[in-house]
């Protein structure tokens, strides 16, 4: 009955898996980082002396859960503002104990003249001490690749947070296309953020599929190339092999915050594109209709 509820392209993800472990490219891609602030700006330190534990599988040992940050693609200089997407979900409890982990997630979507794109850039997964400790790192993964938070929003902690950092311009404005698309009649106005219930999970799952599947290029072998295959983050994986709608699957539920931006993002771009076609059929008409005068 579990594996009946997820809808995801479980062999591939599997063989993507398989090769990340096998070659482990998760901590060749990603470097495990200390963010802070000097001179007024993000820093992030790599982990060359592999201080840090960072959590990178959905199962682990480790005791000591506060993790670490990882990056897999250091931000482009000046990112312009909408290149750099992030999905939270925070935890509830100011302590240690627990089986939920806070998930952060970076994407970057697409910009004119840069290599790569549609990928995931930085992470973090981890329970501290305090909600607080973990905002702090949505924070300055925020300032750092000049982007906006999409988050859980029945988890108060995260508005109280900016808020009192006098810096709500970082959290995202709920996606309204989006859950007017999933959501008849949806009376929700929280305005940053997304409140998830079954409905909003259908929907990111649904997204997430077509991201998953959505086709790049070609190998050497003339194979197709998918998104699937430029995810290096083993507990990632592992949890969209494992997902269903009873489980805890933190990490999902945060990129699935970055599906909805992606989506509204296109939403909005089609309504322009839309607009601008209904402009110019206006006036093609108008045109036709001056010319025709004209000519009696």
């Amino acid at each position: 009955l579990t594996v009946s509820t997820n809808d995801f392209p479980v062999v591939e993800l599997r063989a993507q898996l398989n090769r990340v472990k096998r070659e482990g490219l998760m901590l060749k891609r990603g470097t495990a980082v200390k963010l802070g602030r000097e001179d007024g700006r993000i820093v992030a330190k790599p982990d060359f002396s592999r201080e840090l534990n960072p959590i990178t599988t959905y199962k682990f040992s480790q005791t000591d859960l506060s993790s670490a940050p990882i990056i897999f693609e250091w931000p482009t200089p000046n990112p312009p503002k909408g290149l750099y997407k992030i999905g939270f979900d925070p935890y509830r409890q100011d302590q240690t104990t627990g089986t939920s982990l806070a998930s952060i997630y970076v994407y970057k979507t697409v910009q004119k003249g840069n290599s790569t794109k549609n990928i995931i850039v930085a992470n973090y997964v981890g329970r501290m001490q305090t909600t607080d400790s973990v905002n702090r790192i949505a924070e300055m993964y925020a300032e750092l690749y000049n982007a906006e938070i999409m988050y859980e929003n029945e988890v108060p902690d995260v508005k109280t947070y900016f808020e009192r950092k006098k810096k709500l311009h970082l959290l995202a404005a709920q996606p309204d296309k989006v859950i007017s698309k999933n959501i008849q009649n949806s009376k929700v106005s929280r305005v940053f953020g997304c409140h998830m219930n079954e409905r909003l999970k259908d929907a990111g799952a649904k997204y997430i599929k077509k991201w998953l599947l959505e086709e790049r290029d070609f190998d050497e072998n003339g194979d197709v190339v998918t998104n699937i295959d430029y995810i290096y983050d083993e507990g990632l994986l592992e949890e969209l092999i494992l997902y269903n709608k009873k489980g805890n699957f933190d990490r999902v539920m945060s990129f699935m915050q970055v599906m909805f931006q992606v989506e509204e993002d296109e939403d909005d771009k089609e309504h322009r594109e839309d607009s601008q076609q209904g402009v110019a059929s206006l006036i093609a008409t108008e045109l036709e209709s001056l010319t025709l005068n004209l000519r009696r």
